[in-house]
């Protein structure tokens, strides 16, 4: 904790302090977070994101608390955070974290921290996310889903899926929706092998015909498990 302490008093002393975040690479954050003491690590990805096991970085830092940025949870919800605390704003590359540290900032947070690069950079262990009640591991244990890629898209995305091993095939369905709730279509209805998997989605509805620009979300299902994640089509 000492150590911790320290190294973020150091740091304020070198940047300032205020209602104007710092930022920090990825070391100065390991180094942090291996001292201990009352820090916290938002990270602002959206959920698929947070706890995408295909990613260049799979998962996120270890005791990380996941309050996405463009979904609007961290802005809804960052009274649960302690504006006394170390806060550590991570994201995927460094917009978002950009801009939730902003937003702390202005809500009083006065040790506010950005950590640049975003998880692309983080070179460091991580953890998986995991369905309730079951433990954390690799993704050979639980069904994951990954983000749907490109985002936004103008022809066609792939979305990849990750069915648990050591179980046979088992009936898995993955699902597209507008933003307003109402199916477009299901790529995925059938049985599925242990492994990995993907489906590639065009913008089209069961019937083929052409979805305008918007937000669709995607969730997959088996066995009572589910993922949900979206993705943007441009026309």
């Amino acid at each position: 904790m000492k150590t911790a302490v320290v190294a973020i008093s150091l740091l304020i002393l070198t940047f300032g302090v205020g209602y104007a975040h710092t930022d920090l690479t990825t070391a100065q954050v390991k180094a942090i977070l291996d001292g201990g003491g009352n820090v916290v690590v938002v990270d602002v990805r959206e959920e698929f994101e947070y706890c995408d096991s295909l990613a260049a970085t799979p998962g996120h830092i270890i005791g990380s608390i996941n309050m996405p940025w463009n979904s609007g949870v961290l802005q809804a919800s960052f009274g649960d955070l302690d504006p006394n605390d170390s806060t550590i704003v991570v994201c995927r590359s460094g917009a978002r974290s950009n801009a939730a540290a902003n937003f702390l900032d202005g809500e009083g947070f006065g040790n506010v921290f950005d950590m640049l690069g975003g998880m692309s950079s983080w070179q460091y262990q991580t953890e998986l996310c995991a369905p309730a009640g079951i433990p954390r591991g690799p993704y050979e244990e639980t069904l994951l889903l990954s983000a749907a890629s490109p985002s936004p898209f103008s022809s066609t995305t792939r979305i990849a899926y990750s069915v648990p091993s050591g179980r046979g095939p088992t009936h898995v369905m993955l699902s597209i929706y507008d933003s307003l709730g109402r199916l477009v279509a299901r790529p995925v209805d059938d049985d599925r092998g242990p492994g990995m998997h993907q489906v590639d989605w065009d913008g089209a509805d069961q019937l083929g015909r052409t979805m305008p620009s918007g937000i669709y979300f995607y969730r997959l299902i088996r066995n009572g498990q589910s993922h949900t994640g979206s993705v943007v089509l441009l026309r």
